[in-house]
């Protein structure tokens, strides 16, 4: 019979080894990984707008979100929560208040089954935020991120191109639909609100000199810029015109900014962006984007069909019904019933304002919270901007988040028009983009 030293050796000898920090780096990268992947996906599927899409969405937003708990409580790792994750949850609680507390007419949702699959959809988007907020606590993991989603666009952007003018309305040239479909998107409107949230960011890097053979790498930014601002302009989105310029301009003034502090920005190479676009264009045709100028809308009052000021007013209409609590987080579709002026014929899903929808579903209480939210968001990006050291890192860091930025107010303006905050995929990369734009950015730091 062993003895007992012996018989506790080969229980240890037995039993798993201990998770090394080698072993936490492999599985933090693999978890980054397989959230770029995933991030790169969302848009594929109509930009994740159907059921199924929109479960893998939830699905990799939470199981992200447990990640981040793993590394608190098995690897010590701190988990930063800041305001902004606050003002979502908060956003999230109030849906819960609309649900379970029911005081009629001042805060109680008219649809129970939408007003919970919103809470749902709005929980997974604050995950996304909290984990990326913490994973671009390193300066290396945003800027290789930043890398990816450009390449990822400009790439988007060739498909969504040559799908123009050789799918004929359809997706991926197999699957036909009756919308104005651009990229994987069924509408070109959705199409413009992800493009133009990604197309700052390589107008921004596309300001950064480098030292020797490595100052290439600028170019091809500018490329990546041309490209995706090139289909933003073919995908004929007014909104997303509007949006895209908006961008643009903000970054080139901020970097103009930067470059005060940052001798090394070369903003001289910006100005070939906007010139390649014009000239890609007219070799392309003007006379669609022409035509498209002088349309009266994509949503023309004729009989069957209601314009956007007519939705936008009968909106207004029930924001007065229910000022304080709205009608119930994601229970448009249903509450607009009651004041629609139109025949019926066709169903109004959207305010085609994100800001009206907002205060329509959650009343004066969830727009105080949304306006902090952004007060919050443009405080937090301002900071970021002035801090920072005068290094070559830091200067590729802050043009960034400078892209970030810019990308991320060039969405809030296409809210005005349209309604790309209700588009997953779009909601998706908005928050990675703001969590990006706001982000500590230590120097050195691992991914998280």
């Amino acid at each position: 019979m062993d003895e007992p030293p012996r018989m506790l050796a080969r229980l240890s000898q037995s039993l798993p080894e201990p998770v090394t920090p080698n072993a936490e780096d492999r599985l933090g990268a693999a978890v980054f990984v397989g959230f770029v992947i995933w991030l790169i996906w969302l848009p594929m599927p109509f930009g994740s707008v159907e059921g199924w899409a929109r479960s893998i969405l939830h699905t990799g937003a939470f199981g992200l979100t447990i990640w981040l708990g793993v590394q608190a409580l098995w690897f010590g790792r701190e988990v930063t929560l800041n305001a902004g994750v606050g003002l979502g949850f908060g956003m999230v609680l109030l849906a819960g208040l609309q649900l379970w507390l029911g005081l009629p007419g001042l805060l109680e949702t008219i649809d129970a089954f939408y007003t919970r699959q919103a809470a749902v959809h709005l929980t997974a988007l604050v995950c996304l935020f909290l984990f990326s907020c913490n994973v671009f606590a390193s300066e290396k993991v945003g800027i290789y991120l930043a890398r990816v989603l450009i390449a990822w666009g400009a790439v988007f952007a060739l498909y969504a191109v040559m799908q123009h003018f050789i799918g004929q309305g359809s997706y991926a040239a197999f699957r036909k639909l009756t919308a104005t479909p651009f990229g994987t998107f069924v509408n070109r409107n959705h199409y413009a609100g992800m493009i133009e949230m990604l197309a700052p960011l390589a107008v921004a890097l596309a300001a950064q000199r480098r030292r020797g053979a490595d100052d290439d790498v600028r170019w091809l930014y500018v490329v990546a810029a041309i490209l995706m601002l090139l289909s933003l302009g073919i995908c004929a989105s007014r909104g997303g015109w509007i949006a895209g310029a908006v961008g643009v301009v903000m970054t080139m003034a901020l970097v103009a900014r930067q470059q005060r502090r940052f001798r090394q920005a070369a903003t001289g190479s910006l100005l070939l962006i906007p010139l390649g676009v014009v000239v890609g264009i007219s070799w392309m045709g003007v006379d669609p984007l022409v035509s498209r100028l002088r349309a009266p809308g994509d949503l023309p009052a004729t009989a069957d069909q209601v314009a956007r000021n007519v939705i936008w007013k009968n909106t207004l209409t029930l924001i007065r019904e229910r000022p304080l609590g709205g009608s119930g987080l994601g229970t448009f579709q249903i509450a607009y019933t009651k004041v629609d002026t139109s025949n019926g014929v066709n169903r109004v899903e959207q305010a085609h304002n994100d800001y009206l929808q907002l205060l329509a579903e959650t009343g004066l209480l969830g727009f105080a919270l949304g306006m902090a939210w952004l007060g919050w968001f443009f405080g937090r990006a301002r900071r970021a901007l002035h801090g920072g050291r005068h290094g070559q890192q830091d200067l590729e860091w802050q043009l960034v988040r400078i892209g970030a930025i810019s990308g991320c107010a060039a969405s809030l303006v296409h809210g005005f028009f349209d309604f790309n905050w209700q588009i997953p995929a779009n909601a998706a990369y908005f928050v990675v983009l703001a969590a990006l734009a706001t982000a500590s950015g230590k120097d050195g730091g691992e991914g998280r």
